[in-house]
Order: structure tokens, then C-alpha cells, then sequence
């Protein structure tokens, strides 16, 4: 999915999914900055955040691996009155040749608009993409004390395929497992064996 998608939330906001922009570094910097402070889902502290300068190579790398004919994709979610970028997710195609038909997927809405349905409308633009890419195979990590990430993401098809226990540790000392969810895509028919 290249194209903006329009969304409407739930309490009514239109807003818009699209390919990150260079443009975005400042604002995905802060929704990382804040979603870490808020710490619910993410496993980086606010002081392992990117900097500015490191966000714009990662835009770049994004669009050069896209232009390279890459399914990897980053979308990002403007809401209108919202100020804050909105929601942010991302695709990952695997490099190795035997696994280039595995997307991993990452997602992070910002707390202010969380349950209006941004997460689900990237989710179902990323996999749409990851389908009419090829990929066959789609996988994310969430940590396991995040409920409602689980039912986002059952929501969507996937299904609870391994637990790293302990993969978490907080800062007050207590352990978090992390939990590997997948889902599987339709294969693409395979061509006619040769005459």
C-alpha cells in the first residue's frame, strides 16, 4: 500500500495513513519518545530513543530498500486536531533468500488515541501489502503483560506461536515474557511446471 488510505476513528476524527515521510523524523521521534515514557508496550527506556540524525537514515534505508523492490514498509497515521503523529507501524522483509518470505511487523499508537482503531487500520494496510508482496509468513513480538496489543493482534489472525520467558526486565526489577505471534498468508499459486 503506497497510496494515502483516508480512516475514520471511532469517536468520528478523520485522519490518513501513509508511507513515512523524510519530513516525519521529528514527530516518529517524539511518538517513540512518549510511547517509551509510557512503557506499557515498548522495551526501549526513553534514553535509548534515537536521535535526529540516526531517525532520518532510518527513513532513508526504508525508502531505498523499498525502491530496491523490498516489501519492507513503514506507514505512518495523521489524525486531524491531533498534533502528535498518531501511529506508526512497520514491515520487515527478512534478507536471507530462505526466509525472504517472512515479514516481521512492529507497531506503536500514540497513548492520546489509542482503542479508535488506528493500530487495526495499519495493521490491515501493512498486511494488505505484505499479501500482494508475496510474503507468505508475518510475525510480531509483544510483550505479554500488553492485553490489548493481544487482541489487536488476534483481531487480525495471528496466533501465539512461541514465549520468550523473563525477555523483559523493568526497571523495577520485575520480568516480562515476550510472546512471538504469527500469521500466515495465502500463498501465491505457483507457476505451471515447465513442459
Amino acid at each position: 500500500m503506497l497510496d494515502p488510505l483516508d480512516i475514520t476513528l471511532r469517536d468520528g476524527r478523520r485522519g490518513i495513513i501513509r508511507p513515512i515521510a523524510y519530513s516525519d523524523a521529528p514527530r516518529t521521534l517524539a511518538l517513540d519518545r512518549r510511547l517509551a515514557e509510557d512503557g506499557r508496550g515498548m522495551v526501549l527506556s526513553p534514553a535509548q530513543i534515537r536521535g535526529p540524525e540516526e531517525e532520518r537514515r532510518r527513513i532513508e534505508a526504508l525508502h531505498h530498500q523499498l525502491a530496491s523492490g523490498d516489501a519492507t514498509l513503514c506507514l505512518v497515521a495523521d489524525v486531524q486536531g491531533v498534533d502528535a503523529m498518531a501511529g506508526t507501524a512497520q514491515l520487515n522483509q527478512l534478507g536471507p533468500s530462505r526466509c525472504r518470505h517472512v515479514g516481521v511487523l512492529s507497531l506503536g499508537v500514540h497513548p492520546e488515541v489509542q482503542r479508535q482503531g488506528i493500530g487495526r487500520a495499519l495493521m490491515n494496510a501493512l498486511i494488505a501489502h505484505a499479501e500482494a508482496s508475496g510474503l507468505t509468513r508475518l510475525e510480531l513480538y509483544v510483550r505479554a503483560d500488553n492485553e490489548r496489543a493481544h487482541a489487536l493482534y488476534r483481531g487480525l489472525g495471528f496466533v501465539e506461536e512461541a514465549r520468550r520467558a523473563r525477555f523483559v526486565r523493568l526497571e523495577d526489577g520485575r520480568y516480562v515474557d515476550d510472546l512471538i505471534m504469527t500469521r500466515f498468508l495465502a500463498r501465491p499459486s505457483a507457476p505451471p511446471p515447465p513442459a
